[in-house]
């Protein structure tokens, strides 16, 4: 899979948290699991939330859910040294939009992910309310161009 090289610069991203690794995100080998991984980018899509205050724009009666991850592996990952997890919001749209992350240690791209969310109400997709789209415009680059 072809990587934005953009997406490799830690700076690309208006949001970056520092997440340590625990121990039990290592296998044998001191490499970061990939599956630990996976939870890594949870940690800055959450704190890219929190930083935004999302609960506070959030409709009465709604919640967003992950509809879609995908994830590239670049190089490996080690324990003890911090994570540095770049976010950007890479697309608003009706009822879902797109957080686009890097994932970065020693000053290096290891790995990038997508994640869909969708805003639901009552098991259903519902629109974004427009104090939950502005929000999300903090932290939104210009959508890369796929042709």
């Amino acid at each position: 899979m072809r990587t934005d090289p953009k997406r490799l610069d830690a700076d690309h991203y208006p949001y970056v948290a520092d997440v340590p690794p625990r121990f039990n995100d290592m296998d044998a080998l001191r490499h970061l699991n990939n599956v630990a991984l996976a939870a890594v980018y949870e940690e800055g899509r959450i704190a890219m939330h929190r930083e935004l205050h999302m609960d506070r724009h959030r409709e009465p009666g709604t919640r967003t859910v992950v509809a879609q991850v995908n994830i590239s592996y670049l190089d490996e990952g080690h324990y003890p040294e911090t994570l540095k997890v770049g976010c950007a919001i890479s697309r608003i749209g009706g009822a879902s939009y797109t957080i686009e992350q890097g994932l970065f240690q020693g000053g290096r791209c290891i790995g990038v992910c997508d994640t869909v969310i969708v805003n639901t109400r009552d098991g259903r997709s519902h629109p974004l309310a427009p104090p939950f789209r502005e929000a999300l415009k903090a932290f939104q680059i210009e959508e890369p161009d796929h042709g």
